[in-house]
Parts: C-alpha cells; structure tokens; sequence
C-alpha cells in the first residue's frame, strides 16, 4: 500500500521497490570499496622476499668447517666470485649448530641437510640425530680473508634462518618475538640493508673481536638501527664486526 509518503519497511511485509533499489546500492558499493580497500592495503605491504626452504630434498656439502665466531661450511664453489661460498649451519627449529659441531672446527667435513637459499644467500639446516655432520680430514684450508675497511650501516637486525626461507616476511615487527628466540637459541644474527631499489645486502654480525654478539643485540632486533664498524669478506660472506654497545637506534 502507499500513501505518497516515503516507503517504510515492516520486517513481515516485502520490501518497498524504493528501498530494494536502495539496499543493492548499499551493497554494491560496500563491496567495491572493500576491493579497493583490499588492494590498497596489499600493495602498502613489504615485498616477503624470495626465501626459500627445500624440505624435501637433503643435500651433502663438503668443506672447511668453522665454528668461530658461528658454525659455517666453506665449500669450493666455482660459481662463486671468490670461488668459496659461506654456507651457515643450524638446526632445526630455533636452534643454532654450535653443541653439534663445536669439536670439529678446523676440519674439512660434510654436512647433511636442507638449503634455505635467499638471492644466492644460503644456510644449511642440520638433519636431526647424529651423523648430520661428519670428520673427512683433520687438515683443512680455511677460506680467503679481505678486509674492506671501515664502514657506517643503517639497516634492521634479524635471525639468518628465518629471514633465508624458513618464514615469510622473516624481518619487520611482526617477526620480532620469533626473530629474537631464534637468535636466542643460537641462529646467527644479520644485519639487513637496502639500497634506493629494495635491494637486500647481509652482513654477519660479530663483535670486535670476531665473537657472537647474539645475546647483545637481542634488544635491537626487528628495528632500524645505525652502527658503525670493521667489514671483512670471508669466503663470499660479508661480516660486519661491531661495538654492540655503540648501535643506535633510528
């Protein structure tokens, strides 16, 4: 019925031909905007990254074995720059390698595992059990050393196990509470940097004296910090040596 007043609707009647016209409007456009809400959000977000853990597949790497200042396997690699490439090691879940290689340093050995690889970055992690990583000769060379000189970086602190395949994005806030237990638990912490592009650098971390600085740069993970310090290249792995105490936040 109507009256020539505005359409009034009653639950138990149909709706008024206005109101119907009104309601798909409402609709229609809430659904768009959510579309274009969707997309503006995505497209704010950071890139994850490439990282990537092949959990299906265990491989064998033999090389020179150091455990200072973390454990890392330095294996001929013709491919590479330098012709040795760095390959860090650590166990599953968020534990380093330390406890399981500790009395091999110095040694030419194999090491059984999955690779985590970002953009030729790589990390080996250690099969479970005993036999993962094995002696094949007590004498062994270690890698080619090169200074770079002294150097000031600006960049974001993170776990190298994570931020090379193991989780996605790997960096940021959101990654902080797992970042900092997997550098707890002994995953070798990185500095990541980026140029004008996006593009990431990492550098290992170590204090003055080449040790592992993971319980000392707990309370600066996941944000951007500035530090300046000592760049060397071991093998095709940059280390970054530092004055924890000297990190300032940005």
């Amino acid at each position: 019925m109507s009256d020539g007043k505005d359409p009034f609707y009653v639950g138990y009647l149909p709706l008024p031909a206005d109101l119907k016209f009104f309601v798909r409007a409402i609709i229609g456009v809430s659904v768009l905007g959510a579309i274009v809400l969707a997309f503006v959000i995505a497209s704010r977000q950071q890139d994850p990254g490439s990282g990537s853990l092949d959990a299906s597949r265990i491989v064998a790497i033999d090389g020179h074995l150091s455990v200072e200042p973390y454990p890392i396997v330095y294996v001929d690699d013709p491919e590479s720059s330098v012709g040795v490439r760095a390959v860090l090691l650590v166990s599953s879940f968020k534990f380093g390698a330390w406890d399981r290689v500790a009395d091999m340093h110095g040694k030419r050995v194999r090491a059984q595992g999955q690779f985590l690889n970002r953009e030729g970055r790589v990390i080996l992690q250690l099969i479970d059990g005993e036999g993962a990583v094995v002696v094949l000769d007590d004498q062994s060379t270690p890698p080619p050393t090169e200074s770079l000189g002294d150097h000031t970086l600006i960049g974001e602190i993170v776990d190298a196990k994570c931020f090379l395949g193991a989780m996605k994005p790997g960096f940021g806030k959101t990654h902080r509470a797992c970042a900092v237990r997997c550098i707890s638990g002994g995953i070798p912490p990185v500095l990541v940097t980026r140029d004008a592009k996006g593009k990431a650098t990492v550098y290992l971390l170590t204090d003055v004296d080449n040790k592992a600085v993971n319980d000392d740069v707990l309370s600066y993970v996941s944000e951007p910090v500035e530090m300046a310090g000592r760049l060397e290249r071991h093998g095709d792995l940059l280390v970054y040596s530092i004055d924890p105490k000297m990190i300032i936040r940005k």
